[in-house]
C-alpha cells in the first residue's frame, strides 16, 4: 500500500468516523492494513503538510519510535485535500468505466 493510499484512508477515517473513543482504533496500521513504518512516515508527512494535528511522534529511551494518536484530528487543510481527492477519485472511476466499456 502506498503513502497516498494510507494518507487518504487516515484522512477519510478522521473525517467520517468520529465515533471511536480512541483514534488509534480508527487509524492504527492494523486497521488500515499497512506496515508500521509506512504508517509512521505517512503520519509525519500529514503533520508536515498541516493535514492533521494532535499527533506526537517521538523516540523512546530504547530508540524505538512511538506515536500518540489519541488526540489526532483532521485540519481544515486536510478536509479540503480529502474533498478534492474524493472528487478526483470519482472522475478517475468514471473515466476507468468508460475506457472499460469502449475497450474492444
Amino acid at each position: 500500500m502506498g503513502t497516498l493510499e494510507i494518507a487518504y484512508k487516515i484522512l477519510y477515517s478522521l473525517e467520517h468516523k468520529k465515533k471511536a473513543d480512541y483514534m488509534g482504533q480508527l487509524i492504527s496500521p492494523q486497521k488500515l492494513g499497512c506496515g508500521v513504518d509506512d504508517w509512521v512516515r505517512t503520519l509525519e508527512a500529514l503533520l508536515d503538510e498541516g493535514y492533521i494535528a494532535g499527533v506526537t511522534v517521538f523516540t523512546d529511551i530504547l530508540g524505538q519510535r512511538r506515536v500518540d494518536v489519541s488526540k489526532c484530528r483532521i485540519t481544515m487543510k486536510g478536509a479540503e485535500y480529502l474533498q478534492e481527492n474524493s472528487t478526483m477519485r470519482k472522475f478517475a472511476q468514471i473515466a476507468s468505466d468508460v475506457i472499460t466499456i469502449v475497450k474492444p
